[in-house]
């Protein structure tokens, strides 16, 4: 796995093609925390062959107890640069303990969470900093938290489309926050180690991702030179039944989507325009979150979920009616496409998001 630094520097830069660029695979999601037939309380994310590009393909489980640790075990095989026909299996595993202390901090460092090559010139890389989790209100606290919402102060996002500044208001948004969080170096040898800092803000009202004018921000060294991208976007959950076609061109059912829209250093908003978006900018939600324009380097698509409720947990709604907790298994699709990203970034943001499967699925 070991690499000159010329080759890291020129692989790691590289863009990935077109046609390679896309990111598919299942995953499914038993919620036992949330089942009247399970005593475990631990819920289960099963990864199938989530395949990030010509890069990696990652297949494992992670456990969850919430509001106290995840478990990672998630496998790497990896595709030969030179040949991408050829798979090497089980060259690295992601492993070790993502504690939650009691102020919802994630913390990797403290449970050795690192990725381990195990194939080759093997080493390790830890994982670190802090992923500062959301608040987590549930559903049937939404109510009260938009009430108390209306006095509290409002946030808002902006966003430049087709060169005009376009904006939305958010009362309230909770953040997933990241500390210098520190990404694991690999599987390859030429993929950094990465820190992340900023916020995914959650809109409770509409159940969607936000990044606010400072987006997150990965920072890394390839070959001796420092690197900075700054990712901003949103990704967009639309409630809605219908049916799809997966990767393979089978036909499959979904309850719900989430709609990925996220740029890699696209061009920042005016601060005064983001301020003022009723002088300098124009309040247009529907524009915010187009995604139509998908020639901007970025990931773009749909994440699929089938969500089944049964055997339940429930409790009353503002009716008195009993109503589930959520749902207690989903079957997740990828179906994601990166445009104009290079390897480094592409891996980062795939190393980056197994961390936050617990906040992601909260709701």
């Amino acid at each position: 796995m070991a690499a000159p630094s010329a080759f890291a520097q020129s692989r790691a830069t590289t863009v990935v093609p077109a046609e390679k660029g896309r990111v598919t695979g299942e995953m499914t999601i038993d919620y036992a925390s949330r089942s009247e037939r399970s005593s475990s309380g631990v819920d289960t994310y099963e990864l199938k062959k989530l395949t990030v590009a010509d890069l990696f393909i990652m297949r494992g489980q992670v456990q969850r107890q919430p509001g106290e640790r995840m478990t990672y075990s998630i496998k790497f095989d990896v595709f030969n640069p030179a040949n991408p026909g050829q798979v090497a299996t089980d060259v690295a595993i992601l492993r070790g303990d993502l504690p939650i202390d009691k102020r919802g901090r994630y913390l990797p460092a403290d449970g050795n969470l690192r990725i381990d090559v195990v194939k080759g010139q093997q080493t390790s890389s830890r994982y670190g900093g802090v992923l500062q989790g959301r608040r987590v209100t549930k559903w049937w606290d939404v109510a009260e938290r938009l009430r108390a919402a209306k006095t509290d102060a409002e946030k808002i996002y902006s966003r430049v489309v087709e060169g005009k500044t376009v904006s939305i208001t958010v009362k309230n948004p909770d953040p997933l926050g990241f500390e210098s969080l520190a990404l694991a170096a690999g599987p390859f040898s030429y993929l950094t180690a990465v820190k992340v800092n900023g916020n995914l803000d959650y809109d409770y009202e509409l159940g969607n991702w936000l990044t606010d004018a400072n987006g997150l921000n990965f920072y890394y060294t390839i070959a001796d030179r420092p690197y900075t991208d700054r990712v901003t976007g949103s990704i967009r959950y639309v409630e809605e039944e219908g049916r799809f076609a997966d990767p393979t061109g089978q036909m499959r059912e979904y309850t719900g989507y989430y709609d990925y829209n996220l740029r890699w250093n696209e061009q920042a908003t005016s601060q005064d325009a983001s301020f003022f978006p009723s002088a300098g900018g124009q309040s247009d939600p529907d524009a915010f979150f187009a995604s139509n324009d998908q020639t901007k380097p970025g990931v773009y698509g749909r994440v699929y979920y089938k969500d089944s409720e049964d055997y339940c947990k429930k409790v009353k709604n503002d009716k008195g009616e009993d109503e589930c907790v959520g749902p207690t298994r989903s079957e997740v699709v990828y179906d994601l496409k990166a445009v104009g990203l290079n390897y480094q970034q592409l891996a980062a943001w795939f190393k980056m998001e197994p961390l936050a499967l617990g906040p992601l699925t909260d709701e």
